[in-house]
């Protein structure tokens, strides 16, 4: 069975954001570095495609568990990351008896935005 998801009050949701965009920094180092990792092994195979380099390997795999650990973080908090590449965040709530997802996006200094929770990034309105 599953865990019942937190709901946010908009306080809850700007007082995670400090967290937030640590947490988000440390995801886009992630990425870089298994970008870089992924490109440099890639390369590797293409001069050499029958011993592929082990250590270079092992190293890719690490840092895409780290990059899994860094998303099982946000997630532990209760909101969800709904793009890892530009920060973009849902905390779920209620606002007039509706369901609604809070929106926020890296870099933004507060949750201002809402949308349903059938809508996404582009259909957000502003939190009146």
């Amino acid at each position: 069975m599953g865990t019942r998801p937190k709901v946010f009050s908009l306080h809850e949701a700007n007082a995670l954001l400090p967290e937030l965009e640590c947490l988000l920094t440390q995801l886009e180092a992630r990425q870089e570095t298994f970008h870089r990792l992924h490109d440099e092994l890639f390369f590797a195979e293409l001069l050499d495609p029958v011993s592929p380099p082990e250590g270079e390997l092992q190293e890719l795999e690490d840092t895409l568990e780290e990059f899994e650990r860094e998303i099982e973080k946000i997630r532990r908090l209760g909101c969800l990351l709904r793009h890892p590449e530009r920060g973009r965040v849902d905390f779920l709530a209620r606002k007039d008896q509706e369901w609604i997802y809070y929106c926020w996006q890296r870099g933004e200094e507060q949750v201002q935005f809402y949308h349903s929770l059938h809508g996404g990034f582009f259909e957000r309105r502003p939190i009146l």
